[in-house]
């Protein structure tokens, strides 16, 4: 691993995993290399699971003082309630409280934000805090899933993500795997003060060292641990992103790349991505889509537009918002000749009187 300053190893990286303690001296390390970027230049989305927007806010200005140019909070939390920390807010601040169980709760409005930013003149910085709770509330599938379209989100935004991870809760395997995610990776010491960087972990670095000993790929394959069953979902990502992974060794280096090649003629302003134009709805289920369009909607929506916004067949949808019905995800209530689909939770009390009578 190579020692620097953050400033010098992270210049490029668009997404970076910090692996901290979740301590005070970890919690602040992680808080100070989201501020590396001059407040007054920055948007920041901050998503906490454990920690209030109050609390969050109150070591920022202690610490770093100024706030950024705006702050939206995602806070991830079973206790929190809605609205409960607007009060508390500075003018530049929101808050919006989520299902800590549903990583499209946090998708949705953190996508909203970033497609928003890609118009001003400010630096897009995402703040996650922290994936170790995160694991706590969904399995490793599914938070791998998520993790990939949030951090091509943040790519596709020209935003810089920071996501911390406490190491010493989690077994290695899960880590290296994670790690294939991530730009840069940022290892904190347990006094919060000294870190270093290193590349992301690669795939193939398994592969060559199998094959440096003579082991087979079934040999490799057949290591037994909590992350085996996903094993080939990572590697026929990367398989799937060998493209992307070169257009983005050109113009996003690493901690480990020179970018000493670049030259005035190939130097060109690359124009931003939309955030909702990305290979990524592949990573999510049907029902994840679904969810996700309500959310986008405001919790709820024609079921035709549904059929309209997806693709899919009358009678697919149907299929697919039946099982949703079934597992209490959605209430669907007929009006007129259609029906409006709603979350559950989201639909008006008249409305839910008329249906449950």
């Amino acid at each position: 691993m190579n020692s620097g300053n953050s400033e010098e190893d992270l210049r490029g990286a668009s997404t970076v995993l910090v692996l901290a303690p979740l301590t005070p001296d970890g919690n602040m390390a992680h808080m100070e290399l989201v501020g590396s970027t001059p407040p007054e230049e920055m948007s920041l989305a901050a998503v906490t699971y454990t920690q209030p927007p109050d609390q969050w806010l109150e070591d920022w200005q202690t610490n770093l003082r100024r706030l950024p140019q705006e702050t939206q909070f995602i806070h991830a939390s079973g206790m929190a309630q809605p609205g409960m920390y607007e009060e508390q807010m500075p003018d530049n601040v929101t808050t919006v409280t989520v299902d800590p169980a549903d990583p499209m709760e946090i998708i949705v409005p953190l996508s909203s934000h970033l497609e928003k930013w890609t118009t001003t003149e400010t630096q897009p910085i995402v703040s996650i805090q922290t994936l170790t709770v995160l694991l706590e509330y969904v399995d490793f599938d599914t938070a791998f899933r998520y993790l990939h379209i949030l951090t091509h989100r943040i790519q596709a935004a020209d935003a810089v993500g920071y996501f911390q991870m406490d190491p010493d809760i989690h077994d290695p395997e899960t880590i290296n795997t994670l790690k294939t995610l991530f730009d840069v990776i940022v290892e904190i010491s347990e006094e919060g003060v000294e870190w270093t960087t290193s590349p992301a972990y690669a795939p193939s670095q398994e592969t060559n060292e199998a094959d440096e000993t003579g082991a087979s790929e079934e040999d490799v394959n057949a290591h037994d641990g909590p992350l085996s069953s996903i094993r080939s979902m990572v590697s026929g990502f990367f398989d799937r992103s060998v493209d992307d992974h070169e257009v983005r060794a050109e113009s996003v280096p690493n901690s480990s790349t020179s970018v000493d090649h670049q030259t005035d003629e190939g130097t060109e302003s690359i124009e931003k991505s939309p955030v909702g134009n990305l290979a990524d709805e592949e990573m999510l289920t049907d029902e994840e889509r679904i969810k996700s369009l309500l959310l986008k909607y405001g919790g709820r929506m024609k079921q035709s537009d549904i059929t309209a916004e997806t693709s899919w067949s009358k009678s697919t949808v149907s299929r697919k918002l039946s099982k949703m019905e079934e597992n209490d995800e959605i209430t669907r209530v007929q009006v007129g000749r259609g029906n409006l689909v709603f979350l559950n939770g989201t639909e008006p009390e008249a409305t839910k009187s008329q249906f449950e009578a």
